[in-house]
């Protein structure tokens, strides 16, 4: 798993490779442009003497004299300008000149890098996850009945409000304010589908989430837990701008993993960080797999959301078939 730690680091180390390759260009083509022209080395010979000259000239009170130099340092250095443009050699451009791909700006960090760490956390999660493929623009909701049953649903408007409700989220996602959800229902109704693209529009405003089935993340707490090697997976999953645990009851359920899930949804309550659940679980199978502590929780300070119709993923199956 890739924590917000890691992808800030990788995102400076890229700016910094990005910098020192270009740097390495920019003296390649300095140094063509001083090999065809010799009169740019006479140039710097000159300027350097000029400086030197400057300093005496300086303490010596020699105004008259002092002028003459400025005005002979800004002509040579015109000439230096003027021969290195028409050798296509101009200053060494950034790729961000408000940082000067320093990644800072007056000690914060650089909005290009956090550009770049969003980049680099959408590249990771996509190995796992189709992230690309998992947009609100991919999800095609004449796979949802247009019928009202006999109970008065009906799954295509449930999931048109569903997919509103979650653009909506993504638009306006807040890592101090945004609500929790909580997202039910049989498998392959698109929970995963809505939530990856949540994901993505997150990851776009610069946020970083941590992303994750509830067994792989579970499984890295407690491999982390019992090796000794500290507690990476769960602290990020506490501090993250955004936790989201994908298909909640299908990990092996212990009373490791039950007071795990308890303390991170409690801790990131009582600290206002949105968390996204998504469960083939009912409330109450969830009550009886967790203990009341938790489903009191979902029930109180979670938007649920329960998703309707028939397994797409059957339905495409069909389809192709």
């Amino acid at each position: 798993m890739i924590t917000k730690e890691i992808t800030y680091k990788k995102a400076f180390e890229n700016k910094q490779q990005a910098l020192r390759e270009r740097q390495t260009e920019y003296q390649k083509r300095l140094s063509k442009a001083y090999y065809e022209n010799p009169r740019l080395a006479e140039i710097d010979q000159k300027l350097s003497q000029a400086g030197a000259q400057l300093a005496l000239t300086a303490l010596s009170g020699d105004k008259e004299k002092l002028e003459a130099l400025k005005r002979l340092t800004e002509a040579l250095s015109a000439e230096k300008a003027m021969l290195l443009k028409k050798a296509g050699v101009g200053k060494l451009q950034y790729a961000c000149e408000l940082c000067g791909d320093t990644g800072y700006v007056s000690g914060k960090i650089c909005e290009c890098i956090k550009k770049e760490a969003a980049a680099v956390m959408s590249a990771e999660l996509s190995k796992e996850m189709p992230l690309s493929g998992s947009s609100f623009e991919a999800f095609d909701l004449k796979y949802y009945p247009d019928k009202t049953d006999k109970d008065g649903a009906n799954p295509r408007r449930r999931m048109t409000s569903i997919l509103n409700l979650c653009k909506a989220y993504a638009q306006s996602f807040d890592p101090a304010a945004s609500s929790n959800l909580l997202f039910m229902g049989d498998t392959g109704l698109g929970k995963t589908h809505l939530t990856l693209a949540i994901v993505s529009e997150v990851i776009k405003k610069g946020c970083l989430p941590v992303y994750g089935s509830a067994e792989n993340l579970f499984s890295a707490i407690e491999a982390e837990k019992f090796s000794g090697e500290g507690r990476g997976t769960y602290d990020a999953m506490l501090h993250c701008d955004l936790l989201v645990i994908d298909d909640l009851g299908a990990e092996m359920t212990t009373s490791f993993t039950k007071s795990v899930l308890y303390n991170l949804i409690n801790t990131r309550l009582l600290s206002k960080k949105p968390t996204i659940i998504n469960t083939n679980l009912t409330m109450k199978q969830l009550e009886a797999l967790y203990t009341p502590r938790v489903s009191s929780r979902l029930v109180g300070n979670y938007d649920g959301q329960r998703f309707l119709g028939k397994d797409i993923r059957q339905q495409k199956m069909l389809e192709k078939s």
